[in-house]
This record gives C-alpha cells, structure tokens and sequence, in this order.
C-alpha cells in the first residue's frame, strides 16, 4: 500500500515526539525501590461511621498540604481490616501489617503473623535487619476488662515470626547508642569493647552447638530465635565505625510520653534516614503510640486536656471532636517531617512509606475505610490521587501484596488469611 504525505508527517511528527517522551517512559518503568518505612497511630481519625469525614487535604492532611507533599502521598479509601472476634485496639496494633488474627486465651502468649517489613527486610538485607521505634510507653490494661488478651498485642507492631514480636526503640538516645555504638573512648579502647563483644558472641555459639544436640526437638526453634538476635548482634558490630552521624547523642527529657513528643520523633526520623543513608538498614516501623493511649494528651501542643484514646471515644461532644482533630493533625504534621527529610536525603523515591491506623471511627471501634496513606516518588506510582473509594471494600492485605511487589518480594504470593486474605487483585496504586 502506498502511503500518502499525510501519513508520511503524522509518522515523522511522532517520531519526533518520541526523544520527548522517552525520559518520562523510562522513569516511570524503571523506579527501583529497596527501602520501607511504616507509620502506625492509633484510635483512628475523625471519620464518623466510616465516612471520609475529616481524613481529607483540608483538614487532618493539611500538614502535608503545606509542606509541599500531596504530590508525594496515595490516600486509600475503602481499606478495611481486623477479625470481628477481636477488639480492634489490639487485633489491629498487632496486625497492622500481617493482617493475621491475635492468639487469645493465655495473656502470657502473645501470638500473630509475620509483618511485611520482615518480610522487606529478608528480601533487602543489611547490618541492621530493621529499626523498631516509638513505643513511648509500654500500656498495660486491666486484665478483667479484656481477659486472655497479651499486653504485648498493644505495643509492639513488627513480628519476625509468629511468636516472635521486636520490641520498639523508646528513647533517641537509646536509637543514637543503636545505630552509632554509644561507646566513648580512644580508637584502641572502643576496639577492645568490640573485640571482648566478639570473644562473648563466640562462646555463645559455642554452648548453643552442644545444647543443640541435647535439647528436645519442641525447644529447638526457641534456640534458633535466640540465635538470630545473636547473629543480629553480631553484624551490628561490625557497622559502628562505618557511619558517621551528624549530630551529637540526645540529651533531652524523653522520660513520659506527654514531653518532647515532636522532637521525640524529629529525632528518630532525623536518624533513621542517615542509618539508610549509611546503608545500615533498609526497613524501619513507628509507633507513634502504643495501641490504646490512655496516657497521651499532648499538653505541649494542645495544652491540658483529655488523653488520647478518650477523645477518640468523644460520643459526640465536640470538645472532644476538635481536640481528636488536633491530635491527628500533629501525627500527620510527623509524617511530613519524615517525608521531608527522606526528600532532602534523595531517598524518597527509593524508598516506600505506609502510614495508617488501626481504625477509622474510634468511637465505635470500625474498622471499614480505615485512614491509610502510601507516600513517596515516582512517576510510575499514581501519587498526588486517591485510590479506591468507600463503596468498594478492600483488605488492607491487598496494599500490602501491591507494596511487597513494589519491593521487589517476590517470595509472596498472597497475604492476610481468613477474612482479611488478599484478593489476588491490585488496589491500583500503579499508574
């Protein structure tokens, strides 16, 4: 067939459009993403009955709004999760991010699922297997008010294993000795604390090689546990010396909950992008408050007044309404903090953060459209939008199959199980 010259121009004008395009073509096909972070609040957000209510750009979101970062951050609408016999302060602490059932019954046992940033973690190792933060203070709750349910069900949201749950870095200084050694002295000194570390770590082997062979087949695989915190031990070592931070190790008063609540967590997101700087992990989780948190009332910014988990518990008042507002403003003011500085590093569009709660309307414990955001860069990913809506329930496991792939963690082929299983559908988070 023979082409005319109309044919001929809209060809070359193509072409020639191609050079164009081809830069915003490839960005959006070969974003490498190695590093991932999650945020966890708790009692939910103002969103009466599971409506949007004030989970919206202008009010609880406006911080992120004006530090310039809509462009950066996914709103999920219509995410639901939690097992209806389970109270969602402690199913969803602990299932934030396995979307597997609590083990109820004995509250010395403290059962869930292996969470993704482990998952993340094996498949993008580092010195640091992962940093676990935030747990300002460890609530405990009346055992006559929820019987046969773990403490530990509240407070800590990263698993290894099933019955294996890591325990959150309360303190910046503690963070600081972490990542940096928290070790004064010469040269010589501080090589002598890491050799005599070293010479321990080895004898530990040793006596867990003849206890191996000794111990019954049921005890092994606590041994195999305390061996992989040996190990992880170990190769934090040897990673000291190889980073220099900064800034100098906190000082500041971070004792009670209610002080330096802000730069408790400046701090922390401050040294968890130069430990990923570094190379010294690549994943890291965040509480910014244990799973019922009675004791947080955050005079510093909204002076004295009801704690937390009242207010979200309001019954209507509107005292407590505006005070819930403010609270969720502050902690989505902390989110922007983080995502400021991962941008200032460079690191943000390798990098993937989830930030969400445990329920939407806290006042009657729901668990439908939960607040949830999925933040960081690239052209490939549909930031700026919202995905889903409230009409078109989804399990949380489905954003978190949609992030493991992001990853790269291909070992997954599904998530969650009985009612809050994955679907095997995206939620639509690529463009």
């Amino acid at each position: 067939m023979k082409a005319d010259r109309r044919t001929v121009l809209k060809w070359m004008g193509g072409s020639l459009a191609l050079p164009l395009l081809a830069p915003h073509l490839a960005n959006a096909q070969t974003v490498t993403r190695k590093r991932f972070i999650a945020g966890y609040v708790p009692n939910g957000a103002h969103m009466p009955a599971g409506a949007n209510g004030a989970w919206t750009w202008a009010e609880s979101l406006a911080p992120l709004v004006s530090r310039g970062l809509q462009a950066n951050t996914m709103v999920m609408r219509g995410i639901f999760n939690g097992f209806p016999a389970a109270d969602p302060h402690w199913q969803n602490c602990a299932g934030f991010l396995s979307c597997k059932p609590i083990e109820l019954g004995d509250p010395g046992v403290a059962r869930c699922g292996i969470t993704l940033d482990q998952y993340v973690a094996d498949r993008h190792p580092s010195s640091l297997r992962s940093l676990e933060l935030g747990g300002l203070y460890y609530h405990v709750h009346p055992l006559n008010d929820h019987p046969g349910y773990s403490n530990d069900y509240l407070n800590r949201i990263a698993w290894q294993a099933p019955d294996k749950f890591r325990s959150p870095i309360p303190d910046p200084a503690q963070l600081f000795a972490k990542l940096f050694g928290g070790e004064s002295g010469s040269a010589a000194q501080i090589n002598y604390l890491h050799n005599r570390k070293r010479s321990i770590l080895d004898s530990l082997h040793k006596d867990a090689d003849r206890m191996s062979t000794r111990l019954p087949a049921t005890y092994r695989p606590v041994l195999r546990s305390y061996m992989e915190t040996v190990r992880e031990v170990e190769m934090g070592l040897g990673t000291v010396s190889t980073c220099t931070p900064n800034l100098t190790q906190p000082t500041q008063d971070f004792g009670s909950p209610n002080t330096n609540y802000v730069l408790r967590f400046q701090l922390m997101h401050q040294m968890i992008v130069l430990a990923m700087q570094c190379g010294l992990t690549n994943v890291a989780t965040l509480m910014y408050g244990p799973g019922v948190s009675e004791l947080m009332n955050f005079p510093e910014a909204l002076g004295g007044g009801a704690g937390h988990h009242a207010v979200a518990h309001h019954g209507g008042t509107q005292s407590s309404i505006d005070r819930l507002k403010r609270i969720n403003e502050v902690q989505v003011g902390l989110l922007a903090d983080l995502l400021t500085r991962l941008k200032t590093a460079n690191l943000l569009q390798e990098t993937l953060v989830l930030y969400g709660s445990d329920m939407s309307d806290g006042n009657v414990h729901l668990t439908e459209n939960l607040p949830m955001l999925l933040c960081g860069a690239g052209a490939d990913l549909r930031f700026g939008q919202e995905i889903g809506s409230t009409s078109a329930r989804r399990p949380l496991s489905d954003l978190h199959m949609d992030i493991a792939q992001l990853l790269d963690v291909t070992t997954l082929t599904s998530f969650g199980s009985g009612v809050c299983a994955s679907t095997g559908q995206t939620m639509g988070v690529r463009v």
